[in-house]
């Protein structure tokens, strides 16, 4: 379930007006909140964290509507998050939205990206962990059917196995595979998939 909150309110609004895939984006968002809340022993967020990752996953897609082949879409996210006239999300925290869009694909947060080195130490913690959930929240659903659902997760030693209801044609295994690397490093735990249908 997506919690609700006047921050939210204004980004599910932001996002209908400019998203051309509205499923597949609430999917994801869904997918980034059931993932928050059953790691919450590993990042002891708060829902005010919460809230900013349900923003980003609503929107981490919004560029898709100005991208080029020299402005891919993450980035084109980004930009218009930061140019949104936000009224429920303040200056620092707009930024902190546009970059968890701008990591949910391609490379993870560097210290050579200006935007991010410009963030505190603190708030880059807290990046590396929401974009880590939000990569493979979005992998989950690589393939844009909304055919997996949550089920459960387990917290192992080496590894987090996400449980997902449904059937995988391997779109999604293979996404966590190649975005799962942000999870893995900043939670120190492998994400794997299994679906059971």
């Amino acid at each position: 379930m997506i919690p609700d909150s006047p921050l939210i309110r204004e980004a599910s609004t932001f996002m209908a007006q400019r998203e051309k895939e509205p499923r597949h984006v609430r999917h994801v968002t869904l997918w980034s909140v059931f993932l928050f809340r059953k790691l919450e022993s590993l990042h002891q967020l708060q829902s005010a964290e919460l809230e900013l990752l349900v923003a980003g996953s609503l929107l981490h897609d919004v560029g898709w509507s100005t991208a080029t082949e020299e402005r891919p879409h993450h980035k084109e996210s980004a930009r218009i998050i930061r140019e949104h006239p936000w009224r429920k999300l303040s200056k620092s925290k707009r930024e902190f939205v546009a970059l968890l869009a701008r990591y949910h694909r391609k490379s993870i947060p560097s210290p050579t990206h200006r935007r991010y080195q410009n963030l505190p130490k603190d708030q880059k913690k807290i990046l590396h962990l929401l974009a880590g959930i939000l990569r493979v929240a979005d992998a989950i659903d690589r393939s844009h059917q909304q055919s997996l659902h949550p089920s459960d997760l387990m917290i192992q030693p080496a590894t987090c196995l996400i449980l997902a209801e449904g059937k995988d044609n391997g779109d999604a295994e293979f996404g966590i595979g190649r975005k799962g690397d942000l999870f893995h490093k900043t939670f120190g735990r492998l994400p794997l998939l299994r679906a059971i249908s």
